[in-house]
């Protein structure tokens, strides 16, 4: 014969009421520390209490708060006069059970509590905008930043971002950067890898995919426009000896001539191998204008007058443009001979032994070769480099003017603003800083700056510490331009290492990394972290 046992536990019946939360008594809880954020508070405001709390009544018919107290406590913070409450008559007869009743249903109703996912959290914010409601309203309804809820409205819409913020990986923000990037898998790698690092890592690596995802689009249109004529498209530059695809430079006319610059390449015979250069044009009319014709003296002064036969700095601009390096796939086929460099190479190749030497055209040709290759190098680390400090520039300005909104200065400023002061003289009256620190601070010019600290009676010397620190740092910004990682600090390194260096983008960089600044690797050059070499293979490496 055999039994059951039901384990099933009856459910005691309750009532939902609506009381005044200074009214609830708080029982003794599991959850001995009770912090309530502006973000909550701000939903209670907005919404109440959505959730019943739950309560037990005694015989003397006062109310205990067993699980809800936040609510409870955050209710009588913002004001309300009626909460929800869910009331259960007191179980149990005994202290002792009582007190184990109370234990076990706290920790149950925390532990088996189960929060929303981001990507849940996302769609639902969609969802909202899908009604049509403002990504302000939402933000209210949902205790949120407006940039938040905008963000994942966008980030919904992309898997790639939705995994990302399933894993934990992002926020909302990052996720919708993520988003744009969903289609370039190598993208995504890097940016989940900064974000990672946290602090400032993934704003440089946005920043820098841009830049490079800018250029890349320039070299698409460029193919495009070259493979329509029928030109062959090169994925990688050939070795100067390679006959199956011979540089422009290494052949020759029937005379013996070497080819000039409007030689007709015909399409069948010839391909390009596309690489991206930094010009100067006119800011005007967009024409190319020679680095040689212009007057560099005049760069960082608009009244400066330039020299004859020159022109001042402040009429052009730099412009990323496309450069064709010519290859003819079959040159006999086309008509052209080899320069003397490559017939000891085509001999060879044919079976010819031919006796070389160091002197013989094919050695100095491999000795040409290899000092263009390092010319080349030089040349491709400073169009790289150059775009990294473009692309950090941004984010390191988005840092500072958070910095300079703050209403007292950062530790070490008083110190670093006087170094700059009696140091360099010239600081403030060079580089055009004065326009830089207006925008830094958030207003229209240098005159809105200095009404800033006119009124005595009413400034804060606290403020007033951190506005004369954003002159010196706007000053010190607009110093700090694209090339600056040429002039890296050797030597000096750790913190507040600034008081022992020249006042430069290096003081400078080092005084926002001890304020909490988390540098790109370009800038980790300028300060001696690292060598602008190993910045520029790994960024090569990674683009």
């Amino acid at each position: 014969m055999s039994t059951t046992t039901d384990t099933t536990t009856e459910q005691v019946a309750g009532s939902v009421e609506y009381i005044d939360p200074q009214v609830l008594e708080l029982e003794a809880n599991v959850r001995d520390e009770v912090q309530l954020d502006k973000d909550f508070l701000a939903s209670l405001r907005e919404l109440g209490v959505i959730v019943p709390i739950l309560a037990v009544r005694d015989e003397q018919g006062r109310t205990y708060v067993r699980e809800g107290q936040c609510r409870t406590l955050g209710a009588r913070e913002v004001g309300l006069t009626s909460v929800p409450v869910y009331v259960l008559p007191a179980g149990a007869t005994d202290e002792d059970t009582a007190t184990v009743e109370r234990i076990v249903q706290q920790m149950v109703a925390n532990d088996r509590r189960t929060g929303l996912t981001n990507s849940q959290r996302a769609r639902a914010i969609q969802q909202m905008l899908d009604t049509g409601m403002s990504a302000t309203k939402v933000a209210r309804k949902l205790s949120m930043r407006r940039e938040d809820v905008k963000a994942a409205g966008a980030a919904s819409k992309s898997a790639t971002a939705m995994d990302a913020l399933d894993g934990g990986q992002l926020d909302f923000t990052q996720a919708e950067v993520l988003a744009e990037f969903e289609h370039d898998a190598d993208a995504v790698q890097r940016l989940v890898r900064a974000a990672h690092f946290g602090g400032s890592s993934f704003e440089h690596a946005v920043s820098a995919l841009r830049s490079e995802r800018e250029i890349n689009v320039l070299i698409s249109e460029a193919e495009k426009q070259y493979t329509e004529r029928g030109y062959t498209i090169l994925d990688s530059r050939p070795f100067w000896s390679d006959l199956a695809a011979v540089s422009v430079e290494y052949l020759r006319t029937g005379d013996d001539e070497r080819l000039p610059d409007d030689f007709e390449k015909q399409p069948e015979h010839w391909a390009v191998y596309l690489t991206d250069d930094c010009a100067y044009v006119d800011k005007t009319t967009g024409e190319e204008v020679d680095e040689r014709d212009i007057d560099w003296d005049t760069e960082h002064d608009d009244e400066a007058e330039a020299a004859e036969g020159l022109r001042p700095a402040a009429t052009i601009t730099e412009k990323t443009v496309i450069v064709p390096e010519w290859y003819c796939l079959n040159y006999a086929a086309a008509g052209l001979a080899l320069a003397p460099s490559l017939q000891n190479v085509a001999a060879r190749q044919a079976g010819t032994v031919i006796e070389g030497g160091d002197d013989s055209p094919e050695a100095i040709a491999e000795r040409e070769a290899a000092q263009q290759e390092a010319e080349r190098r030089e040349r491709r680390k400073v169009l790289v480099l150059n775009r990294l400090g473009d692309a950090a520039e941004s984010v390191r300005r988005d840092y500072v003017t958070k910095l300079l909104a703050r209403k007292t200065a950062p530790k070490g400023a008083a110190t670093f603003v006087a170094h700059c002061l009696t140091r360099d003289p010239y600081i403030l009256s060079q580089n055009h800083g004065s326009g830089l620190t207006a925008e830094l601070l958030g207003v229209k010019d240098e005159r809105a700056v200095r009404a800033m600290v006119n009124d005595f009676s009413t400034n804060i010397d606290a403020r007033a510490q951190v506005i004369s620190l954003a002159v010196v740092l706007g000053a010190l910004e607009a110093r700090t331009d694209k090339s600056a990682w040429r002039n890296a600090r050797s030597g000096i390194t750790g913190t507040a290492s600034y008081i022992a260096s020249t006042v430069g983008s290096d003081a400078y960089l080092q005084f926002l990394i001890d304020s909490g600044y988390q540098p790109s690797e370009i800038e980790k050059v300028i300060v001696g972290q690292r060598t602008a070499d190993d910045v520029y293979d790994e960024a090569t490496q990674e683009g």
